[in-house]
């Protein structure tokens, strides 16, 4: 079954509200990287403060430490007794453990050397104790307070580096108060106000969303009532051949629900032959073919006809997860091309058996189709033929006799035609109809041929034609093709005359045939006009023409005679002939009238009464014999 999934939401759709967030995740980058930074500067600070609070009163208890020990220099000055040393040795005793305490507290580069100035004139202090207190012990009580009054002034820059410390520290630790101060207030406003934007931003990017996911909503509904009223059956599969999705026809076509369709296999959809014959296509198309292709599929058990197509439903890196199909119902047009192959069947039966040559060329003059009449008037195998141009098969004779009539064809007329040829050794003669096929542009696309062997016809019109100017007993002409012979004559006499010629009618009978009829039957009396017209075709010149009148009347006419009197010996002739030459067997005689006429002043009936006066006069004279009349009046008798 056909499938088609329903587009998912296109990204147009959506890249308006993904913009508004990404600017949001940008703006929250943003402010998390400034309070980072925030971050690590208060830190920074903070520690800074805190050993600036830890070394500040180490300092402190070095200053105390100090002033005890001066105060009991002065005392051991006052009193010169040792019990007065007693606070500079209870100050002294722990300094230099403070001292290195307070320079690793504030390993500043500003204030390392003077804390180590400090540490290096404590440990001078500390020596001249231990000095102060072996000369004391040991009664030396004058070097002690010598080297006690030597001493101030160490001391003296000892208070002094110690008391700058104290407020350069003391300064430090209130700027540093103040600044943490500042950055607290900087930094809740722009938390404040960070988180204000990315609310903003957010909010928008969620509106965009929604805003597009409902009209995408609304399209994809859209979408699926077209695919619901679509005359086809839509649906979409993954690789396992699982229904994703089908359209209202699909489930009323196979009559299923098209939501708990929804997972089921092609194999649960179709009868298992349909299935079977479903799965090579569809290894095809999960190869990432497109496939189209006929299938006749059982529903309802009747069977029906699709046309199908499967296309490859492709991820964005080339992978085909599954397949689209599409199918139409073609059942109807199938009857219809089954009706319409067996009428055509039919159709070519009838004229591959009509008398009627049929064909059609292109605008090439290239056959294109040709009925059996064809394949039997050129004797050609048809197969072979189709493609090939006119002239190819007709030869130049032939293809030069219609080359004319094709070209005013292709041009838009009707023709018909007669030609005549040679075909399997006989004369043929047909009739050629041309119709021009017209496209839908109004240009000539190729001719519909038709020929019609009318050989019989052309025939039976000679045989008419000669049954209308021959006579039927004798073959000879009748009296009408006499009387157009006798005129043509006339005419050429006009010329001839100029010349020096004569011309000459002979008027014949059979002597006393009406005897010969009545004794021996009128078939006898057929036998002797036969003979008669033969011999009298046999006497006279291929040139002059013999006609039968009626009954035993013949007449010859004799054209381009050098005088009038050759007529005479013609006749003489012929009288001759026939009495030597017994005729159905019997003996017969004629009676022969000449009319000659050298300048053509008559008409030829008047010739013609010519002729027969002087048959009168030779029947007068005793039969078997000839008389001649010339002109309008001489005449002669023998």
């Amino acid at each position: 079954m056909p499938t088609i999934p329903l587009p998912a939401l296109p990204p147009s759709r959506l890249s308006r509200g993904v913009s508004w967030l990404m600017v949001s995740l940008a703006a929250m980058a943003v402010l998390c990287a400034l309070l980072a930074w925030r971050a690590h500067a208060t830190v920074t600070h903070l520690q800074r403060s805190e050993r600036i609070g830890h070394t500040l009163p180490q300092l402190h208890r070095v200053m105390e430490d100090l002033l005890n020990a001066e105060t009991g220099l002065r005392g051991y000055l006052l009193t010169q007794k040792g019990s007065a040393l007693q606070p500079y040795r209870e100050a002294v005793s722990g300094l230099e453990q403070r001292l290195d305490d307070l320079v690793q507290l504030s390993p500043d580069p500003m204030q390392g050397p003077r804390l180590a100035r400090v540490r290096e004139l404590a440990l001078i202090r500390l020596r001249d104790m231990s000095q102060l207190l072996r000369l004391h012990d040991s009664g030396q009580h004058d070097e002690a307070l010598e080297r006690v009054m030597g001493s101030p002034a160490q001391m003296d820059e000892l208070r002094d580096l110690l008391g700058e410390l104290r407020a350069d520290l003391a300064a430090e630790q209130a700027s540093i108060n103040n600044r943490l101060q500042g950055d607290a207030s900087q930094g809740e406003w722009l938390l404040l106000g960070g988180l204000g934007t990315l609310t903003l931003f957010t909010a928008i990017a969620v509106t965009q969303v929604i805003t597009r996911t409902r009209t995408a909503e609304r399209s994809q509904q859209r979408l699926r009532d077209i695919a619901d009223h679509v005359p086809a059956l839509i649906g979409h599969f993954d690789r396992q051949g699982r229904l994703l999705f089908a359209n209202a026809e699909a489930g009323r076509v196979f009559g299923f629900q098209t939501e708990t369709a929804v997972g089921r296999s092609i194999a649960d959809l179709h009868t298992p032959e349909g299935a079977a014959a479903m799965q090579p296509q569809m290894d095809r198309v999960l190869a990432g073919e497109t496939v189209e292709f006929d299938a006749r599929v059982c529903v309802d058990g009747q069977w029906r006809h699709f046309h199908q197509c499967l296309v490859p439903d492709r991820a964005a890196a080339g992978v085909t997860r599954g397949f689209y199909a599409v199918s139409m119902d073609i059942t109807e047009r199938r009857r219809d091309e089954i009706r319409v192959a067996q009428s055509e069947k039919r159709l070519k039966a009838v004229t591959d058996n009509l008398p009627i040559a049929l064909g059609y060329i292109d605008a090439e003059q290239r056959l294109r189709y040709a009925n059996e009449t064809v394949r039997t008037f050129l004797n050609v195998d048809l197969d072979d033929a189709l493609g090939k141009t006119l002239e190819t098969l007709l030869g130049p004779e032939q293809y030069t006799q219609r080359r004319v009539h094709l070209a005013l064809g292709l041009q838009g007329e009707r023709v018909e035609f007669d030609t005549t040829s040679v075909h399997l050794g006989r004369k043929r003669h047909f009739r050629s109809v041309y119709v021009p096929d017209v496209g839908d542009g109004g240009a000539v696309v190729g001719l519909f041929l038709l020929s019609i062997d009318i050989t019989p016809m052309k025939q039976a019109e000679a045989q008419l034609a000669q049954w209308a100017s021959a006579d039927a007993l004798t073959g000879l002409p009748n009296r009408r093709e006499l009387d157009q012979a006798l005129e043509q004559a006339l005419l050429r006499q006009r010329r001839l005359a100029r010349e020096g010629r004569a011309m000459a009618v002979l008027f014949l009978d059979v002597d006393h045939f009406k005897t010969i009829n009545d004794s021996y039957g009128h078939a006898v009396g057929d036998e002797v006009l036969k003979a008669f017209a033969q011999c009298l075709r046999h006497t006279v010149r291929a040139s002059d023409v013999v006609a039968r009148l009626a009954g035993d009347e013949f007449v010859a006419v004799l054209e381009g005679l050098n005088s009038p009197d050759e007529a005479a010996g013609v006749a003489a002739k012929i009288i001759e002939a026939v009495a030597h030459q017994p005729l159905a067997g019997l003996s017969v005689t004629t009676s022969i009238g000449v009319a000659t006429l050298e300048e053509p002043e008559m008409s030829a009936r008047d010739l013609m009464v010519l002729a027969d006066r002087a048959l009168y006069q030779a029947k007068r004279a005793g039969r078997n014999g000839f008389a001649v009349l010339h002109g309008p009046g001489l005449d002669s008798r023998r």
